[in-house]
């Protein structure tokens, strides 16, 4: 079955390290919801700016989740430390849209997505079967994991440790002029290529339509 979903906004991010600029300060005036933030869920809601986001449904998809916060928590049983509540709260997967939810007072459905290399093929699908409803989908994928001892992690020896893609969608009967081949990008996570390569051919349609067989 395929389903045609137009893209209403997009946006990406990406850096070797940490993204700059993602006007968190901005966009979370609240000091003390700011300070909560982790590195993902600041790209999150920075794209869900950039994107026309207005408290739609919303699929997010992580690879990795909050890896940062979850080696703390392993750090700290390991080293027999105390436990940080904060750190704790934040690892869990669905942590960066539940942030953007709270700050955008969004009562709309959440699903996540983790599916290794395949989560960005595995949000589109997933976004494009909500989006049959008639309701717009706020797509969001992105893999932060910047920490000491990343290198044990990154296998496949990424330059972006930190990437997001964002898109806002709806369904469509328009004929698709985006067709996912995909592309493979070695600079960051595979967990991001599909909705990266949909992002690079969208940003040259002015009318981007998308085929997603799910």
């Amino acid at each position: 079955m395929k389903i045609n979903l137009k893209i209403l906004g997009l946006a990406y991010v990406s850096a070797d390290e940490k993204c700059d600029n993602l006007e968190e300060k901005v966009l979370v005036p609240n000091m003390m919801v700011r300070r909560r933030l982790t590195r993902s869920a600041k790209i999150a809601v920075y794209l869900a700016s950039k994107v026309g986001y207005t408290n739609e449904k919303i699929v997010f998809g992580s690879a990795y989740g909050e890896v940062q916060a979850t080696v703390g928590v392993i750090e700290s049983i390991y080293n027999k430390t105390a436990l940080s509540p904060t750190a704790f709260q934040n690892s869990v997967h669905n942590t960066p849209v539940s942030y953007l939810s709270i700050i955008s007072e969004n009562t709309a459905e959440i699903t996540t997505v983790s599916d290794l290399y395949d989560t960005s093929l595995s949000v589109l699908k997933t976004a494009a079967i909500k989006a049959l409803k008639g309701d717009k989908i706020l797509l969001l994928n992105i893999d932060a994991f910047l920490f000491n001892g990343v290198e044990q992690l990154n296998t496949c020896g990424v330059s972006q440790l930190e990437s997001g893609v964002g898109f806002l969608v709806e369904m469509t009967t328009d004929e698709a002029n985006i067709f996912i081949e995909n592309r493979k990008n070695k600079n960051i996570s595979p967990s991001l290529w599909q909705m990266l390569e949909v992002y690079e051919k969208a940003i040259v349609h002015k009318n981007a339509i998308l085929s997603v067989d799910v």
